[in-house]
């Protein structure tokens, strides 16, 4: 998994140094390849209820507490110093 991921990577990294007349050669290609594989669409994958049974039931307000973490959060980076 780890190689496929990688090559993946380097093959990206490779089309991003190609010259813009290039990549529509580059398009034809794949688009060949891809049209010999019978390849089906993934299907969506919903995330609808990830964040159920989570704790975040037991906040009364969840809007101003996001509110807050979110001031306190900023104002920490603000105070950092770089």
């Amino acid at each position: 998994m780890e190689s496929t991921a990688i090559k993946k990577m380097e093959l990206i990294q490779k089309i991003t140094k190609l010259p813009e007349k290039k990549l529509a050669e580059v398009e034809k290609f794949l688009k060949r390849i891809l049209s010999q594989q019978h390849v089906t669409p993934q299907k969506p994958i919903s995330l609808k209820g990830i964040w159920k049974n989570k704790g975040f039931e037991k906040i009364s307000d969840l809007e101003s507490e996001l509110k807050s973490i979110r001031s306190k959060l900023s104002n920490s980076i603000l105070k950092r110093e770089f």
